[in-house]
């Protein structure tokens, strides 16, 4: 007669969890959930536990990187792709067509995967239907019907992500602080109306050159309008001369690319040097948050030079980000429900100042007018713009930030503030420099050429292949001379802006606003300093004092002993 229990000798029945099951695992234990409970629930043996916390980190960078939806996803094996930078080029051709709105069908990802292998030098390579199921499995894409040539604003999605991030805001209990939201955009930064005078004559003037005038430029701010981070600026020179010896104290922060864009590059060295470090300082300075509970949630649109979500985690995955809808930018991202329109426009006006020719109303010199204005603009240099640009991101109302947060959060509509910054308001600082050809239309034109335009564009496959290849070099001359820098201009002398500094100090001597007042010492230091240039100056021999006139005595006295 057996004495052994019915179940012995019998194997245990093998579960293979998916990944999202493993993912649940993985929460569990976090949350202080037993071992024994999740080996009950789950049907699964204590070393399987154990090998899916020892693999915790991998199991979510494989989720996060192949879009493995929690909810839905039968995948069981993390399966890496035989050639990575493939695998990667596909994608992102893949992620910028369907983020352009245009359906992409099974055939054309296998057309693309063929010409990038070519390109990537791979060979024996052939996107057959195996391959394609794979990817699309591999990075949960679906065959989903798309209605009409672009996808509309997807009106449904914009409401089920509302209520995802409000749940997440509760679980995570993120606070409104803590919650951000960034996006790029496009500058023309030395553009004037094309009827002015100004900009015609800087047209004819050999050397100028127009085609480099932009920039690309980052936004970034919470959602109680509290913190608005420092702006990035991406030019073309990697070190212009205009910013020699003061690249590490701009106001901004500075990158360069070849085409003056965002790359996934230069977002991953801003995110994780940048971004990172600026709001971990803010809420431990100013929220007083203790340093172990600083957190934070950053979205962003899922535009084609955006890296993947998993490159965009702090080290400690406090602060992370995660991807708005796609097709759903116009709709609800905070930062173009009015953000970046009134920095652009903001910007516009302090070029405007900074450029156009204002006399005192006595002055009647026109053709002066137009002349100082003509130098003015010819002089604006890409440093003048840093500074004026992270001056209107200062002057950014913070309800302006606040009120773009409204759609998103609780599906309510806000009129933008546009005080001071409509087109009339434009036409009267033209016309109060003299610039009296600019018509309305010609200001409008002017103010919308780049009010929608992103701080990204789509890239060729080749373009593709440089950016996962890391083929791409930005690197240029040590101080390179572009835009307005290179304009033969002389120096003015020391005596002059000596005497011109003179002057400011004697005006402010005798204003009684605070305002102008204020900057009484500076100027005075700033005199300071140049008196002791000149002094400096003045004590260096000339070399010509290190050669004594040789005399004719000496001449004929030379070789007497």
């Amino acid at each position: 007669m057996s004495l052994s229990k019915p179940n012995q000798g019998k194997k245990r029945k093998h579960m293979s969890l998916s990944l999202s099951d493993k993912l649940r695992v993985i929460e569990k234990l976090e949350k202080g959930v037993s071992v024994s409970s999740i080996c009950m629930q789950y049907g699964i043996a204590k070393q399987t536990v154990s090998d899916i916390r020892k693999k915790k980190d991998n199991i979510r960078k494989f989720i996060l990187k192949f879009n493995v939806e929690k909810e839905t996803s039968v995948l069981k094996r993390m399966r890496l792709p035989l050639d990575q930078s493939l695998d990667d080029a596909v994608y992102k051709w893949f992620c910028q067509y369907r983020s352009s709105g245009l359906a992409v069908r099974g055939i054309e990802i296998q057309a693309a995967a063929d010409r990038l292998a070519r390109e990537l030098n791979i060979n024996n390579f052939k996107a057959s239907s195996g391959w394609l199921f794979r990817f699309r499995r591999r990075h949960n894409i679906t065959n989903k019907k798309i209605c009409g040539e672009r996808f509309s604003a997807d009106n449904e999605a914009v409401e089920s992500f509302r209520k995802k991030l409000n749940d997440i805001l509760k679980a995570e209990n993120i606070l409104p602080s803590q919650l951000y939201n960034y996006d790029e955009t496009m500058l023309y930064w030395r553009a004037l109306p094309d009827s002015i005078l100004a900009s015609k004559a800087d047209k004819n003037t050999p050397g100028m050159k127009i085609n480099k005038d932009r920039v690309s430029a980052l936004l970034c701010a919470n959602a109680d309008g509290s913190h608005i981070l420092k702006p990035v600026i991406v030019g073309r020179s990697k070190k212009p001369c205009a910013m020699k010896n003061t690249m590490e104290m701009l106001p901004v922060h500075y990158y360069n690319s070849k085409s003056a864009w965002f790359t996934s590059d230069i977002t991953i060295d801003w995110f994780h040097k940048k971004a990172v470090p600026e709001i971990r300082r803010y809420q431990t300075e100013i929220l007083k948050i203790p340093d172990d509970k600083v957190k934070a949630l950053v979205l962003l649109d899922n535009c084609p030079t955006h890296p993947q979500v998993e490159q965009l985690i702090s080290d400690d995955k406090k602060i992370t980000c995660m991807f708005l809808p796609t097709n759903t930018t116009s709709l609800i991202q905070p930062m173009d429900q009015g953000v970046i329109y009134t920095a652009k426009r903001l910007y516009k006006k302090k070029l405007l100042n900074e450029v156009l020719e204002v006399e005192e109303p006595a002055s009647r010199e026109e053709g002066r007018k137009y002349s100082k204005t003509f130098q003015n603009h010819k002089h604006y240099n890409i440093r003048s713009m840093i500074y004026n640009f992270a001056s209107a991101v200062k002057d950014i109302k913070p309800s302006t930030l606040i009120n773009s947060w409204k759609k998103l959060l609780i599906n309510e509509e806000v009129e933008l503030d546009t005080a001071e910054l409509e087109t009339e308001d434009f036409h009267k600082i033209f016309h109060r420099g003299g610039e009296n050809s600019a018509t309305l239309e010609d200001i409008e034109l002017w103010l919308e050429a780049d009010e929608y335009d992103l701080g990204h564009h789509i890239l060729t496959e080749e373009e593709i292949v440089e950016s996962v290849t890391a083929a791409e070099s930005s690197e240029t001359d040590e101080y390179d001379k572009d835009e307005a820098d290179d304009n033969g201009n002389p120096k003015p002398k020391l005596g002059e802006i000596k005497d011109h500094l003179n002057i400011v100090i004697k005006y402010v001597e005798d204003n009684n606003d605070e305002n102008i007042s204020a900057y009484y010492e500076h100027l005075r230091h700033l005199r300071e300093l140049i008196i002791k240039k000149i002094t400096v100056k003045g004590r260096q021999p000339k070399i010509s004092s290190f050669f004594k006139p040789v005399s004719e005595s000496s001449v004929n006295n030379e070789g007497v002993p």
